[in-house]
């Protein structure tokens, strides 16, 4: 058997192998390693609160807390936009024609900012 053949079963067998772990456990979360996982991981586990000016920003663009809450669940994290070298990170989640902006620590996460496309407000 020359080396071809050895790494073609080689190949076969761990793609077998693959294929039956992936089926034997599917309710396993096997992209939860992502950065954009880990980030809405923390946020959904710290204690969350929101500025005056966040508040101000939800109320004028008509953002409720369940719309908050589905933001904050099932958003995604905008990397190119985001600031993770300052001091609390800066992350913005989008999630449909609304973003947010939330600055995060080790235990809290603070809506800072909110965005809905197409409308404008003027908190100060």
């Amino acid at each position: 058997m020359n080396f071809k053949q050895r790494l073609l079963r080689y190949g076969l067998g761990l793609a077998i192998g693959c294929v039956v772990v992936f089926f034997m456990f599917p309710q396993y979360d096997w992209l939860g390693w992502t950065p954009g996982k880990r980030v809405m991981e923390n946020i959904r586990e710290a204690r969350f609160d929101i500025s005056p000016h966040g508040q101000c920003k939800m109320d004028c663009m008509g953002i409720n807390m369940d719309q908050l809450q589905l933001a904050r669940n099932e958003g995604k994290v905008d990397f190119k936009k985001s600031d993770v070298k300052a001091a609390p990170k800066l992350y913005h989640l989008d999630y449909g024609n609304i973003t947010l902006k939330i600055a995060l620590t080790d235990t809290t996460a603070l809506l800072t900012d909110a965005m809905k496309d197409g409308i404008t407000c003027d908190c100060h």
